[in-house]
């Protein structure tokens, strides 16, 4: 409530603040999103190291249950705490299944989920676990190496993805700190609020776009 406030008594527009206020309501979840994918992507560079962790764990005779508690022990945040939430579920009384579900739909991991499936189908119809685990490990690296790649090859795109869509709210909101009379018709007059719902609509769809186009999947 504070910063449309602000924007009143700077401005003396309803309306600027309105809009002001609602692009401020989305930072939060922009932010957000940004953490979101972080920690996405720092779990996945650790799941590879993980599993080899695992595969040397069951090559030595222990337990798929102990191997996992090796894992937590030795593997760094944020995997670490979701091996150790899954473990404290299954010490709990929850199926391993049901406990291994559970974390690869928390954590949202396409390399994640290949993992818990392979486990599961070997718990399911036998065969050496070890040997999946370390032919996924391979394939999971192999895939964050190529990712790393196309991330590189992509920069250029996304930067100017990012600076198309920062730049009109950047030169906007400097305008309407140094003059809010010249940039106000368009939040007054009828036809500056058409201009600038179709900009901000313009903005969105090219974002979306651009962020199509870089976003390779592996």
């Amino acid at each position: 409530m504070g910063f449309p406030l602000l924007l009143i008594l700077l401005t003396g527009n309803l309306r600027i603040a309105i809009f002001c206020g609602l692009i401020a309501c989305m930072l939060p979840w922009i932010h957000l999103n940004i953490r979101r994918q972080k920690r996405l992507q720092l779990l996945n560079s650790q799941l590879a190291d993980s599993l080899g962790i695992m595969t040397n764990a069951l090559r030595a005779g222990y337990s798929f249950l102990q191997g996992m508690e090796m894992v937590a022990a030795e593997t760094p945040h944020p995997l670490a705490g979701e091996y150790k939430r899954a473990l404290r579920e299954m010490q709990l009384g929850t199926p391993t299944e049901v406990a291994l579900n559970n974390m690869s739909r928390r954590v949202g991991s396409d390399d994640l989920e290949l993992v818990i499936t392979a486990i599961l189908t070997q718990r399911q119809v036998g065969g050496n676990l070890a040997e999946i685990l370390s032919n996924i490990a391979g394939t999971i690296r192999e895939r964050v190496r190529i990712k790393g790649e196309i991330k590189t090859l992509t920069a250029q795109g996304r930067i100017s993805g990012l600076i198309i869509g920062l730049l009109p709210v950047v030169l906007l909101a400097l305008l309407l700190v140094i003059n809010p009379g010249y940039i106000g018709m368009l939040f007054t007059e009828p036809i500056g609020i058409a201009l600038l719902g179709g900009s901000a609509c313009g903005e969105v769809i090219g974002v979306l776009i651009i962020k199509r186009i870089v976003n390779i999947e592996v």
